[in-house]
């Protein structure tokens, strides 16, 4: 009797084998480096939406705020109690410097240059009284609190007080620093990746209400800052990621401002050897509403 065949399974050959591992690891790193490639564009596409949102919303912010200088609750003031001959003007500013805690524009203290801000940032600041109680109108501080309408005189007016310092981790943001309820003053953080700012203003010196010259802060004479009609705004922000190849890759600068005068160094911002952040150049020009309500500058 004829006894039945064994079938017999044949197994991989060491080069077979080799060949499949080889096969494996390249489709492993292949999809690694588009894996990679896909989180590097995610994240570089996320930082730059965080760049532009960042200027953007400091940008309204301060633009917000810089059209409350000067307020003046006129549904309160009779000619009994018109205050505009008495006050000072309700904004103020100083060029490179962050020195916030010496300043209390209420007592007077508009402070001096210090030639110590953040990449040569300017101080801003702005006076105004809070809206009356059935107003339609709503005037705040930074924190987001309504501004009390009080007596009608500087030492009554309240102020916020704008400025770039170092945040956590050594981060430069833009602050803001205003009077809370007790009269304390507090500092609390507006935008984090701000690392300049830069303000200049336009004033009005024949009284038509259009602006004659722009002026750093600086160049102001201390009667002109009721003057003041336009104030121009720019900010540069940075982004959070490294961007691929930096090692070695040389230094960007940055104008706030178009070069061309004096102040060149002080509006250009030159990153750091290496470094190859995302930056971003933002700039808004503010009518102010209430320059003519203002009196008497100091």
């Amino acid at each position: 009797m004829q006894r039945p065949s064994r079938s017999h399974q044949r197994g991989l050959t060491l080069i077979e084998l080799m060949i499949a591992m080889t096969v494996g690891l390249l489709v492993l790193l292949v999809a690694g480096t588009l894996l990679h490639q896909a989180r590097s564009a995610y994240q570089d596409l996320d930082d730059a939406s965080r760049v532009q949102e960042t200027g953007r919303m400091a940008l309204d912010h301060l633009q917000q705020a810089l059209r409350q200088a000067s307020h003046l609750p006129w549904e309160n003031i009779t000619d009994e109690t018109a205050p505009a001959p008495a006050l000072a003007a309700g904004l103020h500013g100083l060029d490179d410097s962050r020195q916030d805690y010496a300043l209390d524009p209420a007592a007077g203290l508009f402070g001096t240059p210090a030639g110590d801000g953040v990449n040569h940032s300017d101080v801003l600041m702005i006076g105004f009284f809070g809206a009356p109680a059935g107003s339609h109108a709503r005037v705040g501080n930074c924190s987001g609190a309504d501004a009390a309408s009080g007596p009608l005189d500087d030492a009554s007016r309240q102020w916020v007080i704008y400025y770039i310092a170092p945040g956590t981790g050594g981060e430069a943001e833009l602050r803001c620093r205003y009077q809370g309820r007790n009269g304390v003053w507090t500092s609390d953080a507006i935008a984090r990746g701000v690392e300049a700012m830069q303000l200049r203003y336009a004033i009005d010196s024949d009284g038509d209400s259009a602006p004659d010259r722009w002026l750093d802060a600086s160049a102001m004479a201390p009667g002109q800052w009721r003057k003041v009609v336009l104030v121009r705004i720019a900010l540069l922000v940075r982004g959070q990621q490294r961007r691929p190849g930096a090692e070695g890759a040389a230094a960007r600068s940055y104008d706030l401002y178009p070069p061309g005068g004096q102040a060149d160094a002080a509006w250009r911002v030159t990153e750091k050897q290496g470094e190859q952040r995302r930056r971003a150049v933002f700039q808004a020009t503010v009518m102010l509403r209430n320059h003519a309500t203002t009196g008497r500058a100091r």
